[in-house]
């Protein structure tokens, strides 16, 4: 007759087992990573708008994986350049369409990239949020971080001249000096482009007396001003301007419409996404964010500055016309 085994290497397995899975409780456990894509210009006249932005996203990405993540999910920010320029706007989204991980995109801050961009995130279901768009030739998917041309308009005073779009280019002044000489005491009003440092080195004396109107604030005058010095913390105390302000709000209200979609689906995915978007609101440093049918910012606030001594300083405050109405909320 075989003699029977001993059990205690059968039971010494069976405790090494045990102790693995005990082992493996206290240790912290991997969240699966999704990403965030950004496309900015990072290089050319445009580049100061680009790392502005980058800053303000990354900085939403690292206070949402400090607090957990988006729906059990780690966030990791896939930051493109574009140059400036439509073709190479294409080819980078091109980029982000192709990267499964990448469930939404903020980009492209100017009209021509954007319009250039827009139709490829479309047909590949990839949730675009255009903030500043300036374009109006844009997919219908695509959600618009813009004002309302009504709202825009309510925020200027009588008299103001505004530039006609894009009027983003501030190494050609042609508007800008043809315009005080017509009337040298009219507010002359651009884009948020126009909120840059460089644009009262550049516009100099036509400088006086210029201004922007923009969707969002400059930090100090925004709901939670200690968001400049948190964004300096991680921008090598960069300052952050208005572009700053919209793209921490984009990329906040974004991240927590990929938790929703986990929440909805047990996995956020690029449908869930942009569905969520869509009936998602968020109170963010620009007051509230949301989004009507047609995709538009239906409660954008229009924010007047106008230069002053080099600084440029909030003069009104035009509310939306309408207010957001989500079938859901993610404050």
């Amino acid at each position: 007759m075989r003699a029977r085994r001993p059990l205690a290497p059968e039971g010494g397995v069976l405790l090494f087992v045990l102790a693995a899975a005990a082992l493996s409780a206290c240790l912290p456990v991997a969240r699966p990573l999704i990403k965030l894509g950004l496309v900015a210009p990072f290089e050319g006249r445009y580049r100061e708008v680009g790392y502005e932005v980058v800053y303000a996203v990354r900085l939403a990405v690292q206070e949402a994986n400090a607090a957990g993540g988006a729906g059990g999910y780690s966030l990791a920010l896939a930051a493109l350049d574009d140059g400036g320029d439509p073709a190479q706007a294409r080819e980078q989204a091109e980029k982000l369409t192709t990267d499964p991980d990448v469930l939404a995109v903020i980009g492209h801050w100017r009209a021509d990239t954007t319009s250039a961009a827009a139709p490829i995130y479309a047909a590949a279901g990839l949730a675009l949020l255009a903030p500043n768009p300036g374009a109006v030739d844009l997919p219908p998917e695509t959600y618009r971080l813009g004002l309302p041309a009504a709202t825009a308009q309510a925020a200027l005073p009588p008299g103001a001249q505004v530039c006609p779009p894009p009027c983003d280019d501030l190494e050609e002044l042609s508007w800008l000096t043809q315009a005080r000489a017509a009337d040298p005491d009219a507010l002359l009003v651009g884009p948020p482009l126009w909120a840059q440092p460089q644009f009262a080195a550049l516009a100099g004396p036509l400088g006086a007396g210029a201004g922007f109107v923009s969707p969002a604030p400059l930090p100090a005058d925004s709901a939670d001003p200690g968001f400049a010095e948190r964004y300096g913390a991680i921008a090598n105390g960069a300052q952050p301007r208005v572009d700053a302000v919209l793209a921490y709000d984009a990329a906040r209200l974004t991240i927590a419409s990929i938790a929703a979609s986990a929440e909805d689906q047990f996995a956020p995915d690029r449908a869930g996404v942009q569905a969520a978007l869509g009936v998602s609101a968020l109170d963010g440093l620009s007051g509230t964010l949301g989004f009507d049918q047609a995709h538009a910012w239906v409660s954008a606030q229009a924010w007047l500055y106008t230069w002053q001594a080099g600084t440029p300083v909030l003069v009104r405050v035009a509310p939306g016309s309408q207010r957001v109405e989500a079938a859901a909320s993610t404050r």
